[in-house]
């Protein structure tokens, strides 16, 4: 019911203040306005209590409301001045406006600014009265509308980006919670894809070589020493990097001993791929690197399996990673489980982004991944149309218009060339604002420095000294400088000695406008003597006047950035102690982890190069099948389900089957680098163990 206060306080206020007042009072007061006007009232009141579920369209019934009840309302005035008798309902479209500003897209905000002046400057109209519109008078109340509802719009995107922000620190914390829930099956999954690689590149090679050799023996001899070269050459290799897993299992925490993508690329150039790696904006980041460099492996050991020879193009950008290759001719075949773009899939949107693999148009696989900026947002292609530069930018003209509406309003004429020149002077003093979200000390230092261009400009001629006046209204642009330093300044501790350098700035400039102003021959100063005590006693008397709202403008602006510190430490902290957590239960699953490799995996991969050692290929193989169950029993228990078990090779096989050459383990798992499936360049025969591109 918090969102029917305000509502109910206006509609209340308006009523009181009229008609009820002047009913009170026994005044005449035409029933059929007063209804009309209550009713019109009553709908905005209304409209303001969804003001922030359908932000525009209350907006939309708010203005018309104002238009309905300014047409019924009295043009007379009522208490203060003419057409008062709806002041209070047309501050209904302050908050309107600012709703659409807090919670609608900024898209939106032209339109609805738009709308807000054009119902002010019609309802000025209407009350302006008989016998005609006073022209002039319109234009100030135009921009002086503009203004108003132009700060409004400014407060609420102000607002919106609060709320942004802590809704972003809301979802951090969230996620961190979440991870320190589920960081046990978050690390699961993580080294199910690592020991993943292990099962499918070299002990299940392993196996098909050996059940291979053992099949074929009669017919091709030599297939048993090489099927037990092979087997003492990949166990050993395999069985060193498990080893080196378990060991440093418990201790992966926080390490980025992730390689490059050009160290990754060249370990598969090395096996015959013709790889491009193109990287625009670098290699990436630590905090997405391991994603990064997991894709690109998968990736590129598919190629290796399905497209060797091809060429194949990685491309990495801050918001977008390729792997595509052209297909190299080969027609390949096979079964595999779909464990790798799950994998590739996992990896993706561990860092909030998606990846896709499918047939790419002329031929070849793609594999893409669209991830987001380094900021956590999608890029357009005008940012500065929308946030902080946005927002500066509109500040900038409002202070501008400011000027331009107070000199309308001079009743004497104002020669063009001098109008000229006071409105340039403004623009480069207000100019230096659209910096000071990110250098707020240099921004107030040229909004003090461009302060001087009117004394300039009076001291010379070109601007007659009675009109040195119009630049005391730039003092608007001083305190909002203050205000940023005391908000974004580096080193806070010293963002109070704005306060002074404003106040003593405004001081001195009104000072030798005023000793420089001729308006008035009784008062004018004759004389450079008279003229410069009149400045020294005069400075440091006006900066005293100046220093009350400039110490205001700092103080709020201090106060909130010490509230927004606040907010951050906290959220920063309950972060750390979530991510701690997270960390903690990661531990106590690699540690688990690395036990069960210990006891099962390890002691069955360390038979392979014994029973290879010995020439008994039997044991080989039945040793090696033993490792791989236990490794996928492995896999099975951290969630994945490994990969389809081979079989045996029928007795109709081709006597060209080849012993392939280990590969380099991939990842973390070898220190040799990254390494592809088991794939074999021997001699004139080249064959790869039957797998899918979805795997």
């Amino acid at each position: 019911m918090a969102r029917w206060m305000l509502p109910v306080l206006l509609v209340a206020g308006q009523l009181l203040y009229w008609p009820g007042l002047p009913l009170l009072d026994h005044d005449d007061v035409g029933v059929p306005a007063a209804i009309v006007v209550a009713g019109a009232c009553l709908l905005a009141g209304v409209a303001l209590g969804w003001r922030r579920e359908r932000p525009l369209s209350a907006l939309t019934a708010v203005l018309a409301c104002n238009v309905i009840a300014v047409l019924a309302a009295p043009a007379g005035p009522q208490w203060i001045e003419t057409g008062d008798a709806t002041v209070i309902l047309a501050t209904f479209s302050y908050v309107a406006l600012f709703s659409v500003a807090v919670h609608a897209p900024g898209r939106l905000l032209p339109v609805a600014f738009a709308g807000a002046v054009a119902e002010q400057v019609l309802a000025s109209v209407v009350q302006d009265g008989e016998p005609g519109v006073d022209w002039a008078y319109q234009a100030q109340a135009l921009a002086a509308a503009a203004v108003v509802y132009g700060l409004v719009v400014l407060f609420g995107r102000r607002r919106r980006r609060f709320h942004a922000e802590r809704a972003a620190a809301a979802r951090r914390l969230d996620a961190a919670r979440q991870a320190g829930l589920g960081a046990a099956d978050t690390e699961r999954r993580r080294l199910a894809r690592e020991l993943h690689d292990v099962t499918a590149h070299h002990l299940t090679s392993i196996v098909v070589n050996s059940s291979a050799a053992e099949m074929l023996g009669d017919q091709r001899p030599e297939l048993r020493a090489e099927a037990l070269d092979f087997a003492a050459r990949t166990g050993r290799e395999t069985l060193d990097a498990l080893r080196r897993l378990v060991a440093i299992l418990p201790a992966t925490a926080g390490r980025d001993d992730t390689p490059s993508l050009g160290d990754l690329t060249d370990g598969f150039r090395a096996l015959g791929q013709r790889i491009t790696v193109e990287l625009p904006d670098g290699d990436p980041p630590p905090d997405r690197a391991a994603a990064v460099y997991g894709i690109v492996r998968e990736a590129l050991t598919n190629t290796l399996r399905y497209a060797p020879g091809g060429h194949v193009l990685v491309r990495y950008t801050t918001t977008e990673l390729l792997v595509e290759d052209d297909g190299g001719g080969a027609q390949v075949t096979g079964l595999g489980g779909g464990r790798g773009v799950d994998g590739m899939r996992e990896r993706a949107r561990s860092l909030g982004g998606e990846c896709t693999a499918g047939p790419r148009d002329g031929g070849g696989w793609r594999v893409r991944a669209d991830l987001p900026g380094a900021d956590g947002t999608v890029r357009t292609a005008y940012p500065w149309l929308g946030g902080p530069m946005a927002a500066s930018a509109a500040l900038v003209v409002l202070l501008v218009l400011v000027q331009a509406s107070i000199m309308a309003t001079d009743e004497d004429s104002l020669p063009r060339t001098a109008a000229a020149l006071i409105l340039l002077a403004q623009i480069a003093h207000a100019v230096p604002l659209l910096w000071r979200r990110r250098s707020a000390w240099w921004s107030f230092a040229a909004v003090v420095l461009t302060g001087l261009l009117g004394p300039l400009l009076v001291q010379p001629g070109p601007v007659p000294a009675r009109y040195g006046y119009l630049f005391l209204f730039s003092w608007v642009v001083d305190l909002a400088a203050v205000h940023a330093v005391a908000v974004r300044g580096a080193r806070p501790g010293l963002t109070w000695l704005t306060v002074p350098a404003a106040a003593g700035s405004m001081g001195f400039v009104t000072a030798v406008l005023l000793a420089l102003d001729d308006s008035d021959p009784e008062l004018t100063l004759n004389g450079m003597a008279e003229r410069m005590a009149f400045i020294a006693v005069m400075t440091p008397l006006i900066a005293i006047l100046f220093a009350i709202p400039a110490v205001a403008c700092w103080g709020v602006g201090f106060a909130g950035r010490r509230r927004r510190d606040r907010l951050r430490a906290r959220e920063a902290d309950g972060l750390a102690n979530e991510l701690e957590q997270a960390a903690f239960h990661a531990l106590l699953e690699r540690r688990r982890i690395a036990a069960g490799l210990h006891e099962d995996v390890l002691r069955h991969a360390a038979e392979v190069p014994d029973a290879a050692g010995r020439g008994d290929l039997a044991g080989v193989l039945a040793a090696a099948r033993r490792a791989l169950t236990a490794m996928r029993a492995l896999l099975d228990g951290l969630g994945g389900r490994p990969e389809t078990a081979p079989t045996p090779l029928p007795a109709t096989t081709p006597a060209s089957v080849p012993a392939p050459r280990p590969a380099p383990l991939p990842g973390p798992l070898s220190a040799s680098g990254p390494g592809p499936g088991p794939l074999e360049v021997r001699d004139s025969t080249v064959r790869e163990v039957p797998s899918s591109r979805s795997e």
